[in-house]
């Protein structure tokens, strides 16, 4: 199941919402949120639901104003808790997130991918 909310100028505030009901997603796995105005604080948030969501695999938030702070956020929570997000969009038009940290991010995307290719062929064999 893929949600789109893309351009539609949310706030971490309202976006917190959707957030919430991710904390008991079964069913949904793609989750679009590029182009909004959703900043640090809705990283934070985010990597909280990464922490405990193992369904979801692609949550674009490319186009946001998320920074270094709510970057480390993700990628702690990337590296830590969860092996299957494999895409965040194009993290490279996040330009306040820093060049450091996005190779980092894509790193460990890559390691997540990595991964559920795995899981993926011992579930078929």
């Amino acid at each position: 199941m893929k949600l789109d909310l893309s351009n539609n100028a949310l706030k971490a505030c309202t976006a917190r919402f959707v957030l919430d009901a991710l904390l008991d997603n079964v069913c949904l796995t793609e989750l679009g949120l590029a182009g909004n105005f959703l900043d640090d604080e809705f990283a934070i948030d985010l990597s909280h639901v990464f922490e405990d969501n193992s369904v979801l695999y692609r949550v674009d938030i490319s186009k946001n104003p998320i920074g270094p702070e709510g970057g480390k956020a993700i990628l702690n929570a990337l590296l830590m808790k969860n092996e299957t997000v494999g895409s965040l969009g194009d993290i490279e038009q996040n330009v306040y997130m820093g060049v450091r940290l996005k190779e980092e991010l894509r790193q460990v995307l890559s390691l997540n991918n990595c991964t559920s290719d795995k899981r993926m062929t011992q579930i078929r064999d």
